[in-house]
């Protein structure tokens, strides 16, 4: 009986004494302080690279680029993830300013007369020395287009332009302040 009691004392023993050693190493590594400071990373001669396409060979470890992630502890529990330098941005393309619209010259016809028929006047121009033809309101001449004709004057647009044409009057008008 004697024997078996100290066999349980001395195995009592080993066990605290194990358990004692293994907090006091536990407490000393604790107070110790890790080192987070980035390595320097020396990238070693590179292999040539597969292409992305290139299925012939396979990826190895080398063709990683990873100097980022390489340069800061990787089991660090302070580490934050890699944030890429902001992009400076992309400088804008001049301005320009358009020139505005050229007016177009007014067109080189003749008033030569107006009539009336059921209350709507339509009026005789000369586009040419030889083409002679009644219009009517909203009708095209050379590209303008007859707005209003009265009794002795037509008025003419295109685009943001207008002239005015008189039936006693030689020269044309523009309503634009253009003679």
């Amino acid at each position: 009986m004697l024997r078996s009691v100290d066999r349980r004392w001395l195995t009592l023993f080993f066990l605290v004494s194990t358990l004692l050693c293994l907090a006091g190493l536990n407490a000393a590594i604790s107070g110790m302080s890790i080192d987070i400071s980035p390595l320097a990373v020396g990238q070693p001669g590179k292999a040539p690279v597969a292409a992305p396409g290139d299925k012939s060979r396979p990826a190895t470890l080398t063709d990683l680029n990873l100097p980022d992630t390489l340069a800061r502890p990787v089991f660090s529990p302070t580490r934050r993830d890699f944030v890429p330098p902001p992009t400076p941005p992309k400088p804008l393309a001049p301005v320009v300013a358009e020139a505005p619209p050229v007016a177009p010259p007014p067109p080189s016809i003749r008033l030569k007369g107006t009539r009336t028929v059921s209350g709507k006047f339509s009026a005789l121009i000369v586009t040419d020395e030889k083409t002679v033809d009644w219009f009517g309101e909203g009708e095209m001449v050379l590209g303008w287009t007859i707005v209003s004709i009265e009794a002795d004057r037509m008025s003419l647009t295109a685009g943001t332009s207008s002239a005015l044409f008189s039936l006693y009057d030689s020269g044309t008008k523009g309503a634009d302040g253009a003679n």
